[in-house]
């Protein structure tokens, strides 16, 4: 059907903005829940796969693989390009994530020749670079990947993964211009690793039926430093 195989989603009214593996955005209207009908896609261009989605207000963010695009909803079955923001570095790329708090938006690029990721800070809206956190190989010195990120209270919790390592990691933000690293705590396998923030917990999602729950307070009171085996974890089940 109109929603299969999307790989993240977002919403505006009536409308559904997803990502799918062909790496295209896909636009369907969902007015009648029972028969969602596709209205079109944003195709796949020189920014490569899109990643993530995010709406915001009227705006809807895309992380495509090689810079994060803007586009107005005034519309919604034809957004129509705002702004761009594409790293410097035409080495970089996107894997997935997108955050917002109520004046910015959060993303991560990684350097595909240093296997280095670094963590932008873009004004809503026009995409201006306002501040960025790149790490050392003193600071990270494994090569992880963000899958998803959210924002609450000045930090941004982000899940990372490699094919051997996962784990949270908090970010400062309450100073935008000048975002740092301030912990990281190891959690156990979580495949995909789509995070939620409620009520001072962070819940991050497994490919399989398990849900992964850890408190927030304690994970963003760490120093920074190596993550080790998940203490602030619990194991957890979705249920119908």
């Amino acid at each position: 059907g109109a929603l299969d195989a999307m790989m993240d989603l977002t919403s505006f009214g009536d409308y559904v903005y997803g990502t799918e593996l062909g790496g295209k955005v896909r636009v369907v209207d969902v007015a009648d829940k029972a028969n969602p009908v596709e209205l079109g896609e944003i195709p796949k261009g020189a920014h490569g796969k899109a990643r993530g989605v995010l709406v915001s207000g009227d705006l809807l963010y895309v992380a495509w693989r090689h810079a994060m695009v803007v586009y107005t909803l005034q519309n919604p079955a034809v957004p129509a390009v705002l702004n761009t923001f594409a790293p410097q570095d035409a080495n970089r790329r996107n894997d997935r994530g997108i955050a917002e708090s109520a004046h910015h938006i959060y993303v991560a690029y990684m350097n595909k020749m240093t296997r280095l990721e670094s963590f932008y800070v873009l004004t809503k809206g026009s995409l201006n670079l306002v501040g960025m956190y790149t790490p050392t190989l003193t600071t990270e010195t494994d090569s992880l990947e963000t899958m998803d990120m959210v924002h609450h209270d000045g930090k941004v919790y982000a899940t990372k993964a490699s094919t051997s390592h996962w784990r949270i990691s908090c970010f400062l933000v309450s100073d935008p211009a000048n975002p740092s690293l301030h912990a990281m705590e190891a959690i156990p396998d979580f495949g995909f690793g789509r995070i939620v923030y409620h009520e001072g917990s962070l819940y991050v999602s497994q490919v399989s039926d398990q849900l992964w729950k850890a408190d927030a307070a304690s994970l963003s009171q760490q120093p920074l430093n190596a993550p080790t085996e998940a203490t602030n974890c619990q194991d957890m089940h979705f249920r119908a």
